[in-house]
């Protein structure tokens, strides 16, 4: 796990994957206002948005701040994603070349109650992820570039991205250790850094 930080990259991926299975599941098997309670809890009887929450806000168009002052169609319009299944371009990555794994079907647990879909696994340094790692200036450019991914298309026709799944700082933290370069020697004991996948 020493070079390329694949390994990092890969959780990151894929717990993006998972979310926003997760995501789908719950809009599929949960009305709007139960849906909306379990984005914005409330804490110590208070309900609040958190800061990536407000940034969906302001892209739906939507100025509130206080959960309590959105009308019934606002908090249908923040909760729901409505990713379109057929239109999903984000795969769980694994570090293998696994041929078996290119097509696949998910959800076929009884606990998914018959919502499968049909997705595949590409190799890990094929990961977006991968190349906002190479590639990012700093870790504000990181951040930016994380939130700004795009995963689906919703019914619509709308990106869905990272930060509408609210998942920017989780993918940050896990990424936190691979922003650096690794230092290392040649065989020959020469100096050199390895930075990200090939």
């Amino acid at each position: 796990h020493l070079t390329g930080d694949i390994h990092a990259v890969t959780a990151a991926n894929n717990l993006l994957a998972a979310q926003m299975d997760a995501r789908i599941f719950h809009e599929l098997t949960q009305k709007d206002g139960p849906l909306f309670d379990r984005l914005v809890p409330k804490v110590k009887g208070v309900r609040k948005f958190s800061p990536i929450q407000l940034r969906r806000l302001k892209r739906l168009g939507i100025t509130k701040t206080d959960p309590d002052t959105l009308t019934e169609g606002e908090k249908s319009k923040f909760a729901r994603l409505n990713i379109d299944t057929s239109k999903i371009m984000w795969n769980r990555v694994v570090d293998l070349n696994d041929r078996y794994l290119r097509k696949i079907t998910v959800g076929q647990s009884p606990t998914e109650k018959g919502f499968t879909r049909e997705t595949a696994f590409d190799i890990s340094v094929a990961s977006e992820i991968m190349a906002i790692l190479a590639l990012g200036n700093d870790i504000e450019d990181i951040k930016e570039r994380l939130a700004n991914m795009v995963v689906a298309l919703d019914k619509s026709g709308k990106p869905v991205t990272a930060d509408d799944l609210g998942m920017t700082g989780a993918l940050l933290v896990l990424l936190r250790d691979a922003f650096e370069p690794t230092l290392m020697q040649s065989l020959e004991g020469t100096p050199v850094l390895v930075h990200t996948g090939p």
